[in-house]
């Protein structure tokens, strides 16, 4: 049996075997390396077509506390520990690596990039977003501003709250189906369930989302509800509160007279109408708009002041009867027959006439003093002219009620819908009027076309009283670019950099300071179906417009049925 030689005498093993092992592993790990690092770039470019920040590649860092684990309990050998590790380091690397240079280049460009890469969702949005909404930090988030819905980051898009001692205006506007209707439902169901506001609806068509909000935010509330309509219940009585002079020009201001002239012929009609309302004030116990429009005639009034017990009132009706010029008489005739046509009207039967049997006379002072929910549908395509002289009446009205509450308002929340088929010139002063007295209005249009149809200066009043403007999907560019500018501009960096052949940059350039419009009127006709820019323009930062998707209101309140 041969015997094994002596260790000094044995042959040496050749090292070209962990030679090649090394060289294996070596190629295995840079092939892994540029595998890993490729899949990683591509995840970034995946993160940013998905509007993700680039700080969620650092997700790709993830397995490295098991890969501890594993490597500490022995679990991993040497050539598939290193391999591994090489595959973690290299993904996150990729990953990273490509989404920060990519996020440094769109802050060097500025611009519509620079807004872009802010919008993305960010790793840390979701923990901040617990936490900002937590406990007391969500109430007195909730105390500052009213929520409208949520940005593609998950942050609270919110406009001004008003309150009772000081309102906080609001526009509405967008195209058919984007969503504006939506948008005041929510305002409404805030303001009234949660903010123990009354309301005031003026509905230019049948919308079943706003009616359902009305009457769920009343239910929650505990409220009383008011429907108005052209099919009932209820009965609206324009003179029934207010001065001679704030009822004759909600008489006045509801026709339109149609003529070059109109101004002398509503000047020439006024001390005439004026004196009517007087002479019934002193005769009968209650003034409609039907004894108005009989009364307007010269000889019906003389023989009613003559039954009157005021002596002087008496002479100065007949001395005004008797000294009536040939175009005064002309122009008391004309207003006598609007007023007449609107009287007899079947819809105006319904809605103004308060001594119809068995309907509940409204007062709309007293429900807004109360904070009751009222609702007024004015279905102006069937209506047509007569609802729109009520509405407009509707919205005197609610002026005269705000000049009363100067300085003592009990917090008034007025939503208008489809502004468009009212376009009511009152609508501006309820504007200006309306903050002191504790009323937050929101209108809601298709177009600002519509508010330069209601007056020459009508936009423009109402865009320097708003303090938030929710911008759904416009289609004209004019009113794109008009909204654009009322939210504002921000600075920006300008980059230009020259090109080479065939279109490829070089290193020469420019890099300046400028400013851009914060949210480009592009953005604004590119919105999707419940989306909308919301403003805060009562902010100074920079930041003041963001896109959101809206919350719509049966997601707001339990009692509120989704519709189908």
């Amino acid at each position: 049996m041969r015997q094994p030689l002596p260790s000094n005498l044995a042959p040496p093993v050749p090292a070209l075997h962990h030679s090649n092992a090394a060289a294996h592993l070596l190629m295995a790990m840079v092939i892994c390396m540029f595998t890993a690092a490729a899949l990683g770039a591509l995840v970034a470019v995946y993160l940013r077509h998905r509007q993700f920040s680039w700080t969620w590649g650092s997700l790709a860092l993830l397995p490295l506390p098991f890969w501890v684990g594993l490597v500490a309990l022995g679990l991993l050998g040497l050539s598939a520990a290193a391999i591994s590790l090489v595959l973690i380091l290299s993904a996150a690397a990729g990953s990273l690596g490509l989404g920060l240079w990519a996020r440094l280049e769109d802050r060097r460009a500025g611009g519509d990039r620079e807004v872009a890469a802010a919008r993305r969702r960010g790793l840390l949005d979701g923990p901040r977003r617990s936490f900002v909404e937590r406990g007391d930090r969500s109430e007195r988030a909730l105390a500052e501003g009213l929520p409208v819905g949520r940005t593609n980051r998950g942050e609270m898009a919110m406009i001004a709250r008003g309150s009772a001692r000081s309102g906080s205006h609001s526009l509405v506007c967008g195209g058919t189906g984007a969503g504006k209707t939506t948008s005041l439902a929510a305002f409404l169901i805030e303001y009234v369930a949660r903010s123990g506001f009354g309301a005031v609806v003026l509905e230019a068509k049948s919308d079943r989302t706003l009616l359902d909000a009305a009457q769920a935010a009343a239910a929650q509330r505990q409220t009383r509800f008011h429907l108005l309509s052209p099919d009932g219940p209820s009965t609206y009585d324009p003179l029934a509160r207010g001065s001679v002079d704030e009822r004759s020009e909600r008489l006045i201001a509801v026709e339109s007279w149609g003529s070059t002239d109109a101004g002398f012929y509503r000047q020439a009609s006024s001390p005439y109408l004026r004196m009517v309302l007087r002479t019934l004030d002193s005769s009968i116990p209650r003034v409609t708009l039907s004894t108005v429009a009989h009364y307007c005639d010269p000889d019906e009034l003389q023989n009613l002041a003559r039954q009157c017990e005021d002596a002087e009132l008496a002479a100065e009706v007949s001395m005004t009867c008797k000294g009536l010029r040939s175009d005064q008489q002309r122009a008391i005739a004309g207003l006598a027959a609007r007023l007449q046509n609107l009287a007899s009207s079947e819809f105006a039967r319904n809605w103004l006439d308060p001594q119809r049997s068995g309907a509940e006379v409204f007062d709309l002072r007293a429900a807004i003093e109360r904070r009751e929910v009222v609702y007024l549908r004015f279905d102006t395509d069937r209506t047509g002219n007569i609802g729109r002289a009520i509405a407009q009446m509707v919205l005197l009205d609610l002026g005269a009620v705000a000049s009363a509450l100067m300085d003592k308002g009990v917090g008034t929340f007025v939503a208008i819908d489809e502004f468009g088929a009212l376009e009511a010139p009152a609508i501006d002063r309820l504007y200006t009027r309306g903050r002191a007295a504790g009323f937050s209005v929101a209108v809601g249009t298709q177009t600002l076309a519509d508010l330069r149809a209601a007056g020459p200066a009508v936009r423009e009043r109402i865009g320097a009283t708003i303090s938030s403007i929710v911008s759904h999907r416009l289609g004209e560019q004019a009113d794109a670019e008009w909204v654009a500018q009322l939210i504002g501009t921000v600075p920006t960096w300008e980059t230009t950099i020259r090109t080479e052949r065939f279109g490829r940059p070089s290193s020469d350039g420019t890099r300046s300071r400028g400013y851009r419009f914060e949210v480009n009127p592009s953005e604004l006709q590119r919105l999707l179906a419940g989306e909308a820019f919301v403003a805060r323009l009562d902010e100074a930062g920079n930041t003041r417009a963001r896109r959101a998707r809206i919350f719509p209101p049966w997601l707001r309140l339990p009692n509120m049925a989704t519709p189908s």
